[in-house]
């Protein structure tokens, strides 16, 4: 709990990745009954749960995507590439290992050998 509440870039990436797969998981439903509305018709009150639902919780994906990339000073094509992603399925998974593994996490394990002295061989655990 403590981490979800945090100030610095681990509590701003858990929250991007929380908000990111529940939009990502919300998407796809939403997807699925728009086709089926549009070919055999009906559907309404799915669309309707799954629209708002997808609708209102993008807006918190967008807060917390714009928190992430304020703490991670992310130039303005990965910006765009993550409020985009909420808008097609099976994206924000992509986009969201993608932000993960080749901007943050470098830059938290930066954090971490500053925070260790300037030297980073030396793990965590060592310290």
């Amino acid at each position: 709990m403590r981490r979800l509440v945090g100030r610095g870039l681990p509590g701003a990436l858990l929250r991007y990745q929380l908000m990111a797969n529940i939009v990502g998981v919300l998407i796809i439903p939403l997807f699925f009954f728009t086709g089926l509305h549009f070919g055999f018709g009906g559907y309404k009150a799915e669309l309707a749960v799954f629209g708002v639902a997808h609708g209102y919780l993008y807006i918190v994906y967008l807060i917390t995507a714009g928190f992430l990339a304020l703490k991670a000073r992310l130039n303005v094509l990965w910006i765009l590439l993550m409020f985009g992603a909420g808008l097609v399925p099976g994206l924000t998974f992509v986009v969201e290992w993608l932000v993960v593994t080749r901007k943050v996490q470098p830059l938290i394990a930066a954090q971490a050998a500053d925070a260790a002295g300037g030297q980073p061989g030396i793990s965590p655990a060592a310290r």
